[in-house]
């Protein structure tokens, strides 16, 4: 997701210079995309961005600062440095499982898939029985 890659860029320029969000103001333009791609092994476009942009502003983590151009004197709202943070922090919860947390979660986004693989394997089960009885 764009959306957070640009929240993240906009944070670590923030912490690296030691300015607040109040401070920032940043536009989509193909530095943004390049600086994005590098540091995030991705190949988005400015149109890309101009999308996943459109999206912050619509969940008011990105607003415009001043009037004029689109994608221009655009800054970071409080809402959008929690968004940016949270996603960081599950991120590195979700990194940090252990081997068999990670194998549980596996199970559970897939339950249904194995729910009918279970049924499958009972119904086999079942015909074989009536089958080999006869």
């Amino acid at each position: 997701m764009p959306e957070f890659k640009i929240l993240a860029n906009i944070i670590t320029f923030m912490e690296a210079n030691g300015v607040t969000a109040q401070n920032v103001r940043f536009e989509v333009d193909q530095k943004l995309a390049d600086e994005i791609n590098l540091k995030h092994s991705t190949k988005y476009t400015v149109p890309d961005l101009e999308k996943a942009v459109d999206k912050c502003i619509a969940n008011e983590w990105i607003k415009h600062s001043t009037l004029g151009e689109k994608y221009k004197y655009l800054s970071l709202t409080a809402k959008g440095v929690g968004a940016a943070r949270s996603k960081v922090k599950s991120e590195e919860v979700k990194m940090s499982r252990t081997p068999l947390k990670k194998a549980s979660d596996y199970i559970e986004d897939h339950k249904g898939l194995f729910a009918f693989i279970t049924l499958i394997i009972a119904f086999a089960t079942l015909l074989a029985r009536f089958l080999g009885a006869k």
